[in-house]
């Protein structure tokens, strides 16, 4: 690196450290998330909860705002107070696909928020009760074949990676299954046990009990590469449809106008707290989720780059609302 280059790199790390350096919160800061307890961003949230407050001095709350597939959340932190005290712990539903899919949708990803950081990224996983007696990604396509419209998926909500994850295998696969939407990943997947759907694609925190308690089978995970945290799982991709992708990933976001001494104070704390080796198995290996820890500029390209990627697949699959 030229001497110049590296001298401007080094007076701007040096200059977000000091910007970072002069804002503080006043009082307790609200990280809200868009699904009930015990889902995966509600599990995170809650995880970096702790080391957020101590870091900041002040009590860090999460509040549940479930409804809308995330979009209740989101609208909630979008009108919020500027001043760095209410966080969204995002996810691609509400930041990437509903502006992909809805066109009357009451926020603007681009003009009502600030990015902070990528928190992480997990492939969801297609997952369904072995008394089903399918085994296979194959064979759960060919029940669905033999008799379009009977096999029902369950969800986390509408416009969720949940359900497009399912219709986009119904596109490609030339199938149909029925969504059916919850708020949330519990009820979700309670439904699943109790028999009201066949099928459901999840992130994997809500899954594994189950599967590990053999209540629930793997066919495949949704991400473009199979996830390091579960190499014995292929993706859909591989399994005859190429192409397929439908990963999920986390982001902090405050609202627009943050000032950016909050937004730098919040980002470093933030990945500092991410990357934290502490974190490793407690966290992010248990969750099977891939930390990141972006910066602003980052994320909000990952997010222009997600949305713009499910704006063209969704006329294919008919699902642009009016």
């Amino acid at each position: 690196m030229p001497a110049r280059a590296a001298l401007l790199v080094l007076l701007l790390a040096g200059a977000g450290a000091a910007l970072a350096a002069d804002w503080a919160p006043t009082r307790p800061v609200r990280i809200v998330v868009p699904f009930a307890p015990g889902g995966q961003p509600d599990v995170v949230a809650r995880a970096l909860a702790d080391p957020l407050s101590r870091a900041l001095g002040q009590p860090v709350v999460v509040e549940n705002r479930p409804g809308a597939g995330g979009n209740i959340a989101a609208e909630a932190v979008a009108r919020a107070a500027p001043d760095g005290h209410t966080l969204l712990m995002g996810t691609n539903g509400p930041l990437a696909v509903s502006p992909a899919l809805e066109r009357n949708l009451p926020y603007d990803v681009a003009k009502d928020f600030a990015p902070i950081t990528l928190v992480g990224t997990s492939p969801n996983l297609v997952v369904v009760q072995p008394s089903s007696g399918i085994a296979s990604l194959a064979q759960l396509v060919a029940r669905a074949r033999a008799a379009p419209g009977t096999l029902n998926f369950s969800s986390v909500g509408k416009a969720s990676v949940s359900q497009l994850s399912m219709e986009l295998l119904n596109a490609m696969a030339g199938i149909r299954t029925v969504h059916i939407p919850y708020n949330g990943g519990a009820p979700a997947v309670t439904a699943l046990l109790a028999g009201d759907v066949q099928v459901l694609s999840l992130n994997p925190t809500a899954i594994i009990p189950h599967v590990e308690a053999g209540k629930l089978r793997v066919l495949a995970q949704t991400g473009a590469r199979r996830s390091p945290l579960i190499p014995g799982v292929p993706t859909v991709a591989e399994q005859g449809y190429p192409g397929y992708e439908a990963g999920v990933w986390m982001a902090v976001m405050a609202p627009a106008a943050t000032p950016p001494a909050a937004i730098a104070r919040l980002h470093a704390e933030l990945t500092r707290i991410i990357r934290d080796p502490a974190l490793k198995a407690s966290l992010w290996d248990r969750q099977w989720i891939d930390p990141v820890g972006a910066t602003p500029q980052d994320t909000a390209a990952a997010i222009r780059a997600e949305t713009a990627r499910w704006a063209r697949v969704a006329p294919a699959l008919d699902l642009v609302a009016p």
